[in-house]
């Protein structure tokens, strides 16, 4: 491991395997059992332990990645942060490893995550995630591809959020989030579609339509969920539609009921 690109004030475990291309800044502290890939940049005052990372990933500053979970069962092991290519960690994050060996909190590719975002022990994040300042994400979470988390918002342990949804700022989420919906209020509730999202991840028109025409099916009609699912998979609906039908199926916690009226409480 060259040192050239590490600062004279960083503290580095001798067992840290570090590509000699990352940067590592001054005061930071790398711990044991962390690789890093390639043009990752870390900047001053960061912890960063029990992790491995891919390439191209910035760290800012005052993050700490690999800490021991808030969790009070927890008992010591080694346990393991694994974070892909490209991520962008801003000021304070906090990332904690997981409570089980064989399967590590894990972060995908691209994602930005923002000042003060916390992710838990266990939680496992797709790419291209977006979360603003102050997200809180429980343990055991799991967010699909292309989520983006407004500011302040909470989600509770065990919480499932799909592909392409959007959490409004403050929502507190005790329910899952299906794909592509959007979701506000205190109690989440969810409000419509990220058609916008849709589009830019370059859903086809019919495509749209169809997730349009199911979520008034699933959330929006009189019937059941149930039954609203069963109607839905009879017509041998397309793939995003199916994605929707098979989250709500596999759902354990519930999911988050429509708001019905522009008047309702959150």
């Amino acid at each position: 491991m060259s040192d050239t690109r590490i600062h004279p004030t960083a503290i580095i475990d001798p067992s840290a395997k570090i590509d000699p291309t990352t940067y590592i800044g001054p005061y930071t502290v790398v711990g044991k059992n962390v690789t890093m890939g390639k043009n990752n940049h870390i900047g001053p005052f960061c912890l960063i332990e029990n992790t491995e990372m891919g390439d191209g990933n910035e760290v800012i500053a005052h993050a700490s990645i690999g800490v021991k979970p808030q969790d009070l069962s927890y008992d010591g092991m080694e346990s393991m942060v694994v974070i892909g290519n490209g991520n962008k960690i801003r000021e304070c994050v906090t990332i904690h490893r997981s409570t089980k060996l064989d399967v590590p909190t894990r972060i995908g590719n691209n994602c930005l995550l923002m000042a003060n975002a916390h992710i838990a022990h266990d939680c496992q994040l797709g790419s291209n995630i977006i979360l603003a300042n102050s997200t809180g994400i429980a343990g055991h979470v799991q967010l699909a591809d292309r989520v983006i988390s407004s500011g302040m918002v909470g989600v509770h342990q065990f919480v499932r959020v799909g592909k392409l949804a959007m959490l409004s700022g403050g929502a507190m989420l005790p329910l899952d989030v299906p794909p592509y919906c959007t979701a506000q209020g205190q109690r989440a509730r969810l409000v419509g579609l990220n058609v916008i999202g849709m589009r830019r991840a370059g859903m086809s028109r019919d495509e749209i339509m169809a997730v349009k025409r199911a979520f008034k099916v699933l959330f929006r009609s009189k019937m059941m969920l149930a039954e609203a699912i069963a109607k839905l998979e009879a017509e041998n609906p397309i793939a995003p539609v199916k994605e929707m039908l098979e989250f709500c199926k596999n759902s354990k916690r519930g999911i988050a009921s429509a708001k019905r009226k522009l008047t309702d409480e959150d």
